[in-house]
């Protein structure tokens, strides 16, 4: 779209911002609520495609139920020309991809900032049960003030849902693809979990684990190549940073976090001068060890926290005390969970283990009271429940009707009546609803108000300035637009044969392309004369009055013809009967008559004065006799010039 282009009289197109596989993006302004946003459009080519609009309304619904101030907010939805369109909030800033371009190296508390807030989001997804299945440094917004905000949730996909993905189908950034997927399994949140680690690791080292020269090479990696390690790249890593990588990424789903915010509580420690020391982790399913019976509680609690109580494990800590003699110690001075488990770094749930397994005895004080405080939430968390789905009620389908019908429709059904707008349409009738805000179907409070788009009827564009142009390809091109056009011919001298001379609709006329009759009246050429015949009957005067009427330059001169009567034309340069246009300069030739040659004579003075006196009598009389039988002629001809 061009900018300043307006949509729904509301949205005013500023400048295109990108564009990707089935939508293109563009910055607006909101003129109804003053501010700028993003408007992201479904491309042209893409309109009639099902499963492109299919992915693009689940974008839609996907990013509207999720509210959180990591995440990208949806503002407004809606259809122009036959094309889906959201209208979201606008980040000004840059992309991770690029922040770490421009800034790397990145101090490692700001990227563990950046990584918390990543996860904040990605966990209120999974709490909607939301899957992003395209988590990539791309998708993730950073503005000026380091404010992360994720984005782009079209290929997001409900946790029980098969809807947009099945089995054996991959949708994803290959680069950021878990083992489970690149193998066509279907995406869980451990799968955002694993791609989280990618990006974490490509914070740190500017360069993603696995390159390929295909996509196919770069999931194969992702199945079955090691993790790369950060420390590698750049040995200052902490080997605690490094190990959330490791377990983020591990092959396994069941090696990985449990949730995004286990991976924020190991992360959030991992700067920890007490977890300085920290060993390399290593996945349950990856250790080389001999096989060992170890308790269930024990590989629960592997898996919760990453760390192993297994006491049969060498201790490395020869003179300094181990963290469970540590926890042991302070259980037996009937220290709390939580107070201990703040002093060694670890969970709570790690110290109860270790207490259990060396036989301490431990009242965990806060118990009851989390289960009341439970009961409490759960109570009204109930009422709340119920309260909330007896006020709210479903938008009704006023597409389609009159203003005034959907008014009524709306108030009836416990909504009010918001703004009124109006938009252009080519299907929708003038004065009917083309769309409600929010649209049909959505749920919304009782005494919520409902806007309304009204159809305007088909929208008026400038005619514009056709004179001049070529009328076949002008008409052929209104048709299509939906213009009636009738065409008239006229002779020009200035317009070429087949140019528009004239239009019947002024150029700056707003119209209808649809309901609009334009006549053209189209140039025939310069106008064509007929040239008479005018050898051996007309004048140099005949001729001449012929030029005149007509604006024919001619050009006379002058020969003598003893067969062509003196006077009359001998000859011209346009056969008669031909056509010309004024342009043309026709050439006439007039006769003077015959020749009189000198005669030399041996005879006397007197014989020639006599003969001389008698031929000039007879040249007189000829004379006299030509002139009357001119004249006679010439009148003649004169009345048949002008009768033909």
């Amino acid at each position: 779209m061009l900018p300043d282009t307006l949509i729904d009289n509301r949205y005013k197109i500023i400048k295109s911002l990108g564009g990707g596989g089935m939508a293109n993006v563009y910055l607006a302004f909101d003129q109804f609520l003053k501010r700028q946003v993003t408007f992201k459009m479904m491309r042209l080519d893409m309109k009639d495609d099902a499963d492109v609009v299919k992915r693009f309304h689940h974008e839609a619904v996907a990013a509207t139920e999720l509210v959180h101030d990591n995440i990208v907010q949806i503002y407004d939805t809606g259809e122009y020309e036959g094309s889906q369109y959201l209208v979201m909030e606008y980040v000004e800033g840059t992309d991770l991809k690029s922040f770490i371009a421009d800034h790397f190296p990145i101090p490692y508390q700001q990227v563990v900032d950046i990584m918390l807030q990543i996860l904040s989001a990605v966990q209120a997804a999974h709490n909607a049960n939301i899957i992003h299945r395209d988590l990539k440094p791309q998708n993730i917004l950073i503005n000026d003030q380091t404010q992360v905000k994720i984005t782009d949730f079209g290929i997001a996909v409900a946790k029980d849902s098969k809807n947009i993905t099945q089995t054996h189908t991959v949708i994803g950034s290959v680069h950021y693809l878990s083992p489970e997927q690149t193998r066509g399994g279907v995406a869980s949140p451990k799968s955002d979990i694993y791609a989280l680690g990618v990006m974490l690791y490509e914070m740190l080292t500017k360069q993603v684990p696995f390159e390929g020269d295909t996509a196919v090479a770069v999931a194969l990696k992702h199945a079955t190549a090691e993790m790369p390690s950060a420390r590698d790249f750049d040995p200052r890593i902490p080997q605690a940073l490094e190990n959330v990588i490791l377990k983020a990424t591990s092959k396994r789903p069941q090696d990985r976090y449990i949730s995004a915010t286990s991976m924020s509580d190991d992360l959030k420690t991992a700067l920890s001068p007490r977890r300085s020391n920290e060993e390399r982790f290593t996945p349950m399913s990856e250790t080389n060890d001999d096989t060992r019976i170890i308790p269930m509680a024990q590989i629960q609690d592997q898996l919760k926290t990453g760390v192993s109580s297994d006491k049969n494990l060498p201790d490395e800590t020869s003179s300094e005390p181990s963290v469970q003699d540590i926890i042991v110690e302070y259980g037996k001075k009937d220290y709390a969970i939580k107070d201990i488990a703040n002093m060694v770094d670890r969970t709570p749930n790690y110290v109860r283990h270790v207490l259990r397994d060396n036989g301490i005895k431990f009242r965990d004080r806060s118990k009851w009271r989390w289960v009341l405080l439970f009961l409490l939430i759960i109570g009204a968390a109930v009422m709340i429940f119920l309260n909330y789905q007896s006020s709210r009620v479903s938008v009704p389908d006023v597409r389609n009707l009159t203003q005034n019908n959907a008014e009524n429709r709306i108030k009836k059904v416990g909504l009010t009546v918001g703004s009124v707008s109006s938009t252009t349409s080519k299907t929708i009738a003038k004065g009917n609803v083309v769309r409600s805000t929010p649209k049909n179907g959505l749920e919304a409070k009782k005494g919520d108000a409902v806007n309304l788009i009204v159809s305007s009827g088909h929208a008026k564009v400038r005619f514009g300035d056709y004179v001049g142009s070529d009328y076949a390809v002008i008409a052929a091109q209104l048709r299509a637009q939906g213009y009636s056009i009738t065409k008239q011919e006229s002779a020009s001298d200035s317009i070429a044969e087949g140019k528009i001379i004239e239009q019947s609709i002024d150029a700056n006329d707003k119209v209808d392309p649809t309901s609009t009759n334009v006549s053209f009246t189209v140039s025939t050429g310069a106008v064509k004369i007929v040239v008479p015949d005018f050898t051996d009957k007309s004048t140099q005067e005949q001729v001449q009055n012929w030029a005149n009427r007509y604006d024919i330059v001619v050009n006379f001169n002058t020969q003598y013809d003893s067969k062509t009567k003196k006077g009359r034309v001998i000859s011209q340069s346009i056969r008669g009967g031909s056509s010309i246009t004024k342009d043309i300069v026709l050439l006439i030739t007039i006769s003077q008559g015959p020749q009189e040659s000198s005669k030399s004579s041996d005879s006397g003075d007197s014989d020639s004065s006599s003969e001389s006196s008698s031929s000039s009598s007879k040249s007189s009389n000829d004379s006299s006799s030509d002139s009357n039988s001119s004249s006679n002629n010439d009148s003649s001809d004169e009345d048949s010039d002008s009768g033909s």
